[in-house]
Formats: C-alpha cells, structure tokens, sequence
C-alpha cells in the first residue's frame, strides 16, 4: 500500500474521543482554539463515526480504528448484516470487488484462509489497510487499489467465491438502483468474474424488483431478504455457474438480531405463494403487521398460510386472529375496535389526540389524515387506516399486544 494519508496520532485520537458528541459544524467554527490538530481531518473523523454508532457499534468503539469519508458509511453495511453473510461463504479464498469501507471484507474474511480486497479509491482503501492491520487479519487481507474487473478480465484469481456489493450512485451521486446503472455493471461483468469464482455473492439495494433482478443475473440460486430493527437492510443474491437451470428459486426471508444472528427465518417460493389461498375476515381480536423485509419479499400470501392467519384484504398485507399467536415475524397488537375513519369516530379511542398512524392500501398521506383527523405522533394506541375485503375503508384501534 501506498501510505500517502496520515494515522491517527495519541493526540489525534484523545481530541476525537473529547468531541464525539459534538456537533461538526460547531466544531468546525472553532478553528482557533484547535491549533494542536487539523482540525478539518477531526471533523471528518467524528462525523463518520457519529454515521456509525448505531451501525457500527464496534467499530465506533475502537479508538484505534480510521473512518473513511461518511458517505463510505453510509453505503457500508452493518456490522449485524456483515456477520450475516459470512454465514452464507467458506472456503480457501475470497475475492471482494467492491471493498469500500472493508467491513463486509472483515466479516467474511473470517470464514477464509485469504482474502483479495479491490477498492479505486485510495484513501477508502487506504484506511481499509490500517484498520485490517489493526484488527489483526493484515496477513489474511491483500488490498489492491485498482479496479477489480479490469484486473480480473487480465489475469483470473481462483478463488472460492466472490462478493460483490455494486456502487448505487451514478456520477452526480444520486442514488440508483437498477444492476445496469450501478458500478459495476454485473449484468456486463459476470462472465469475468466467473472465470475466477464459480460462486458469487450479490448485495443489492432493497428497492431492487427481485424477479427483475433474478432475471437479469441468470445464475441465481438462492435469495436472502435481510431485515434489521424494522427495516429490509438488503437483498442478497448467491449465484453458482450452475444454477442457470433453476425454475423456482428459494427465497430466504431473516430478520436479525444486533449481533448478526437470526431471530425469525421465513422460507418460501414463488409457487408457493401463487398457490396459496388464504381465508379473508374482518379484524378479529388480534392485528399483525408483517415486517418489511417479508413485504419486500412478497410473501403475501404464504406468510398467512404458514401461521394460520386471515387477510384483511388481497391488498391489505395485515392479518388477524381471534387468540394470539407466537414469534410473528413482525409487530403484533391487540384491537380494541374498528371505526369510521373520521376526527369524531376516533375522537372516542383517542381522547389525547396522541396515536401512531399506519396505513395499508388506504388512500392518502399519513401526513395529510393526521392533519385531517387532528392528530398528534406518539402515545401507546396504534392506528390503522385500511381497505376491507368489502371495499370498506377503516381505522382498526389497537394497541400492543402484551400476551404474545
């Protein structure tokens, strides 16, 4: 590695930990007090960790470890869906071609004997050197600063897999997300990149259409929805030079945990869901709310099959149940009633004016009908604004449900 950027110094690292908590732009404005620093290289330093807290818990930590530009972070997994993956490879060699902030890297390096990291960005791959070298996997980690399917297509690199998670910004950094607008193209790259893995793992972004993008990738054999908190973090594709074959695909809905580990698993496919045929009912005593990942996914239809439960509607993706049920893989709440939606009918179930506002097939903004219906966030009713089979339009009163 080229070592042209500075580490960080005792100094450096005492000031950083000082104002961890400070707010950058303030901090900034104080360049006269801070002569003993540069001052710009701080506040670059703490505004990436400040994007990492949460994310990056560990990391965050580790005063011994350098921050790449907070737009590197913000692009970067955590380190829960980092963990996830090195669970989906093994083997004797990796290759990661799109290194970046080098946290995947680090996570799936664990389950290989060597690892081959590309990053074009100097400085990114860089700091990637120092903080490898830091957490102790230097000798494991090879980092190459140049581009990973120019160097592939000259000379191949066996290996057991490769990783690739595409760049989701064009050249005025707006975020796109199709495989075609994204760097690397792989819809273009993957004849190159099998010729040195015949195993590829594919991050994409969750706005990404999975069947389109199944389509478009050829050789997938399975995908992974990956959700964490409440959200759908990623999707990831795992494809084999010989799955071209494949007519019905696995996909594998886990909702994690912080430190990686998975909390529910929900496997279907799409025959699956095209023969399924749910029974459809009125809100009964409980409510439940599927988590993103499982909508993004789209198991619609399955995810009430599986656990027993009735469909408001066939575009109402909540379901119900007159008795509790366990370990729903998403929020789960008691009804208290169904009633018109209007300010007066509401005004009954929420005297304070305070409850949470969620709609489902529903016509209007959540902004809008809180302005309308006079009310404020917060508080410990749930709201649910939503179509009935029937075509009737209703707010279903819940709150959480204790009991399961």
């Amino acid at each position: 590695m080229n070592e042209a950027f500075p580490t960080l110094t005792a100094r450096e690292r005492a000031f950083i930990q000082a104002h961890l908590h400070d707010d950058v732009a303030d901090l900034l404005l104080q360049g006269n007090q801070c002569q003993d620093v540069d001052l710009k290289k701080m506040a670059a330093q703490i505004a990436a960790r400040q994007k990492a807290k949460d994310k990056l818990p560990d990391w965050y930590a580790d005063e011994r470890l350098l921050f790449p530009p907070p737009l590197s972070v913000e692009q970067g997994s955590s380190e829960a869906t980092a963990r996830f993956k090195a669970s989906l490879v093994s083997g004797i060699k990796l290759i990661d071609i799109t290194g970046g902030m080098g946290v995947d890297c680090y996570y799936m390096s664990e389950e290989f004997e060597q690892t081959l990291y590309f990053e074009q960005q100097p400085e990114v791959a860089w700091t990637a050197a120092h903080n490898f070298e830091e957490l102790g996997v230097a000798d494991k980690i090879e980092v190459r600063v140049e581009d990973a399917i120019d160097a592939l297509s000259q000379k191949p690199v066996p290996s057991d897999w490769l990783y690739a998670d595409p760049a989701r910004r064009d050249d005025r950094q707006r975020k796109v997300a199709q495989l075609a607008d994204c760097t690397p193209d792989l819809t273009k790259a993957l004849p190159t990149l099998f010729r040195s893995a015949p195993n590829i793992l594919v991050k994409t972004a969750p706005l990404l259409d999975i069947d389109l993008a199944v389509g478009q990738l050829g050789f997938v054999r399975e995908v992974h929805i990956v959700g964490l908190d409440r959200e759908c973090k990623e999707v990831l594709y795992s494809l084999n030079q010989s799955s071209l074959a494949v007519e019905d695909i696995p996909l594998k809905v886990r909702i994690l945990k912080a430190d990686g580990s998975t909390q529910y698993g929900f496997d279907f496919n799409r025959q699956e869901e095209t023969h399924a045929e749910p029974d459809f009912r009125e809100p009964q005593g409980f409510l439940y709310e599927p988590h993103a990942a499982l909508l993004k996914a789209g198991a619609f239809k399955s995810t009430a099959t599986r656990f027993g439960l009735a469909k408001l509607a066939p575009n109402t993706h909540l379901y119900t149940s007159e008795k509790p049920i366990d370990d729903f893989p998403g929020r789960s709440f008691e009804v208290v009633a169904v009633c018109k939606p209007d300010a007066r009918a509401l005004s009954e179930y929420v005297p304070n004016g305070k409850a949470n506002l969620t709609i489902r097939n529903f016509p209007g903004k959540v902004d809008d009908l809180r302005k309308k219906w006079r009310l404020k966030e917060g508080g410990d009713v749930y709201l649910f604004a939503l179509t009935l089979q029937s075509g009737r339009k209703v707010v279903v009163v819940t709150r959480k449900a204790q009991s399961v």
